[in-house]
């Protein structure tokens, strides 16, 4: 009757339609520090947040990166072990956008040294294992002391519901996936709340799956799970880029952007009365250059479906994948490469990624000289 009655509301609110119209985002806008932003200029940052209207970054932190070896103490950030060279220089890229941006920590991955299964369950170096409760604590302890004040949420084990993302999503038939991911949140929460009461705590965003996976679990059929374990967080993530990299019509158990109501009525049929807030954590689909040989229009859906999301409402922040587009993730970006001038489109080629966000969420008005 839960299922039948979460589909009768999708349907209801499928044509209800959104309360903002399109070109006034409700959410704000934001990108992940990825390579293309680490290496661009401080100028050509600044210039691209200002005429995309972006002011929240994403911080990607990996902790096998962070500590590919047992810290002597893991509880303290300086402790011999700990690298946090990626961490600085994704939050350096960061103020590159501007003093005002506000940054995403998004937590995830287990060394091996810290894997709960001590590594029976093979996969050597596979950061998806659950880790040790204790090292898992311990290192989020230390990762809030260091950037205590430079972030403003953070969110906790990004696509859970994917078995390439959370491990293991079932044990004997038996699916434990979001109970996993209620201890994982749980144990950071305690840690982030000794720092501050008040930095939303943003489940791990939810990912697309595809309908013919036997090892995933498709983002309703886990936002049902985390329900029924009475998960605490603030703030329901989604990182809902269709497997096959352009939108489709969404199965029963899945989620579409392309349906902002629908993403909303599945999470007040589990959470009725709450009025949680849904972040748009990751989303990228294939948006140029048009040398790759994708069309236009191809281009262009991916950024249409995203910033029409984001004029729900109920959408609270939403960051795009990539600022710009890169060798190793060369269909990304919304820029071709950054512009100097904020009121100017790229300097370089044509971009229709590009056109589809500034016909959207127009370029600011330049002062008057």
């Amino acid at each position: 009757m839960e299922v039948r009655r979460l589909h009768l509301l999708l349907a209801l609110v499928a044509g209800v339609g959104l309360a903002t119209p399109l070109g006034a985002s409700a959410a704000a806008l934001g990108v992940s520090a990825d390579a293309s932003l680490t290496s661009g200029s401080p100028v050509g940052n600044a210039s691209a947040a200002t005429a995309l209207h972006l002011t929240w970054v994403r911080v990607d932190v990996s902790w096998p990166s962070v500590a590919p070896t047992q810290p002597t103490t893991t509880r303290i950030p300086t402790s011999t072990g700990y690298v946090w060279t990626s961490v600085d220089a994704q939050l350096a890229a960061a103020a590159s956008l501007g003093a005002s941006t506000q940054v995403l920590l998004s937590v995830s991955g287990t060394p091996e040294w810290a894997r709960a299964d001590g590594g029976a369950g093979g996969s050597v170096g596979d950061p998806a294992w659950m880790p040790r409760r204790a090292a898992w604590q311990n290192f989020v302890a230390a990762l809030v002391t260091r950037y205590n004040g430079t972030f403003a949420a953070i969110e906790i084990w990004p696509q859970p519901n994917l078995q390439s993302s959370l491990r293991p999503q079932r044990l004997a038939g038996r699916f434990v996936g979001a109970g996993l991911f209620k201890v994982l949140t749980k144990l950071a929460t305690l840690e982030v709340r000794k720092v501050s009461a008040t930095v939303p705590i943003v489940s791990g965003g939810l990912a697309r799956t595809d309908p013919a996976s036997t090892t995933d679990t498709p983002p309703v059929t886990f936002l049902r799970s985390m329900s029924r374990t009475r998960i605490l967080f603030d703030v329901v993530g989604m990182r809902l880029v269709p497997p096959t990299g352009s939108e489709g019509t969404s199965d029963p158990t899945n989620l579409s952007i392309t349906d902002s109501a629908g993403i909303v009525a599945a999470i007040d049929a589990y959470w009725p009365g709450a009025q949680k807030s849904v972040w748009l954590t990751g989303y990228g689909v294939p948006s140029g250059p048009a040398a790759s040989g994708l069309s236009s229009a191809t281009q262009s859906v991916g950024i249409s479906s995203f910033l029409t999301a984001t004029a729900n409402p109920r959408v609270g922040v939403a960051v795009w994948n990539s600022l710009a587009n890169t060798t190793t993730a060369p269909y990304g970006g919304i820029l071709l490469a950054p512009t100097v001038d904020p009121f100017v489109a790229p300097l370089t080629g044509t971009d229709p990624a590009w056109d589809t966000w500034t016909t959207i969420l127009p370029v600011p008005v330049p002062p008057p000289v």
